[in-house]
């Protein structure tokens, strides 16, 4: 049986919460509790595969202490960057990683042979440029060797095609796995940076006694979830909502100005200004929009906002990712039945067709979405304009037997919601 997992998001810490071993603990028993109610006899193997945005390379404050970026050239400063915000996961997620060490062992004592195969997304993509930076990530996970990780997956025997989906994503995706994206610009000079200038500046004005310890402190907690609001152009929503609940007035200032000062600076770091193409509605456009606090939009703005927003956002549970899925070559050559996509932190069943066989059978095209195992933070549905969400911890995966494995079923899905 193939286990699939994605969006796990461990760091080093240094960006607010990260994963707690609970969640790991949970899985490990489920998977042992899964592979033991396989009748009449034990599945074949166990097999992790990790679908992206396992080890976050990009979500560390670690980047603003040095002059590298995951945009420059490969070199000793960025691989030395890398190396280190690695090895601060791998130490802070320790815990967590010896399940997948006590799952090995207990697969062992059954008999079963298991394994674990890493795939690459785009917040773990830098791994991938460095020889002794794979060294690390596989040895933490128990995987031989130092080559490359793959960008997508295959498996004949179990029909099914997976990868972490952030391709179909412009943002987060610039044609070339090997290069940065807008977004990762996004996490680093706006979502980490944000809270980290938000941090020192209420510092001060805890000293100066204009802020009280405890308020600077739910502040910057409330701060450092930016990187977890989905969709991430809501950042500014989130902003204000902050502000909102603020009651002393010098930090609502504040919130807001240090945000506006943060975004402008955004807006002139040369990666991001060689994005903006001129006189073209693009993504920079839409962000500069999104992103700013006001709350009185002109009619114009909001009428462009809405444009840009149906461009890269589409109004689609799937968001267009089974479109995509569907696209697959393994599946319109039907070596595919099942198509694996992660990235967008929401778990879905989406079925896509259905082929007729002989003997009154049937091959069934069913595309799902791995989801993540982080926090997520949601706009309201009603009354948006107050700028409110609503939070919850997610954990899901998917699991994918062979015919010999689990009789008439080929799949279990796990999703759960801890609020």
């Amino acid at each position: 049986m193939l286990v699939f997992l994605s969006d796990v998001h461990m760091t080093d810490g240094s960006s607010g919460l990260t994963i707690k071993p609970t969640a790991f603990r949970i899985f490990a028993e489920n998977v042992r509790k899964l592979a033991d109610s396989l009748r009449p006899n034990p599945p074949e193997e166990i097999r992790l595969v990790l679908l992206g945005d396992i080890f976050d390379i990009i979500r560390s404050t670690q980047w603003l202490s040095v002059n590298a970026r995951p945009w420059d050239n490969a070199g000793p400063g960025q691989e030395a960057m890398v190396q280190q915000i690695l090895n601060g996961i791998i130490q802070k997620n320790k815990d967590s990683l010896a399940e997948f060490s006590g799952l090995r062992q207990w697969a062992r004592q059954k008999d079963i042979p298991f394994g674990i195969t890493y795939v690459m997304g785009n917040h773990d993509w830098l791994i991938n440029r460095y020889a002794a930076c794979r060294k690390s990530a596989a040895a933490a996970l128990g995987i031989a060797g130092s080559e490359p990780f793959a960008c997508q997956f295959f498996d004949p025997d179990y029909k099914i095609f997976a990868r972490h989906g952030d391709i179909y994503d412009d943002f987060n995706y610039s044609g070339n796995r090997d290069a940065s994206s807008l977004g990762d610009a996004i996490v680093i000079e706006l979502l980490n940076k944000y809270p980290a200038q938000m941090t020192m500046r209420l510092k001060e004005f805890v000293e100066a006694g204009a802020v009280t310890a405890d308020d600077a402190k739910w502040i910057g907690a409330q701060l450092r979830e930016l990187d977890n609001i989905r969709p991430p152009y809501d950042a500014a929503s989130w902003v204000l909502m902050v502000a909102n609940k603020t009651q002393n007035e010098a930090a609502r200032r504040l919130i807001e100005k240090v945000w506006e000062s943060c975004v402008d600076a955004f807006f002139e770091v040369p990666f991001i200004k060689a994005k903006d193409r001129f006189m073209l509605p693009d993504m920079v456009d839409f962000l500069q929009i999104a992103l700013k606090l006001s709350s009185h939009m002109s009619k114009w703005t909001l009428e462009k906002l809405a444009e840009l927003k149906e461009k890269y956002f589409p109004d689609d549970p799937a968001g267009g990712y089974d479109k995509h899925a569907f696209a697959e070559p393994k599946v319109r050559s039907g070596e595919a039945s099942f198509v694996l996509y992660g990235h967008t932190h929401d778990h879905l069943i989406i079925p896509m067709d259905q082929i007729p066989l002989p003997e009154r059978k049937q091959q069934d095209k069913i595309y799902f979405n791995t989801g993540t195992w982080r926090m997520t933070w949601n706009k309201v549905k009603f009354d948006p304009a107050n700028r409110e969400f609503v939070g919850w911890h997610v954990l899901s995966y998917v699991t994918i037997f062979k015919a010999s494995e689990n009789g008439p079923y080929n799949f279990e899905v796990w999703n759960a919601a801890l609020g």
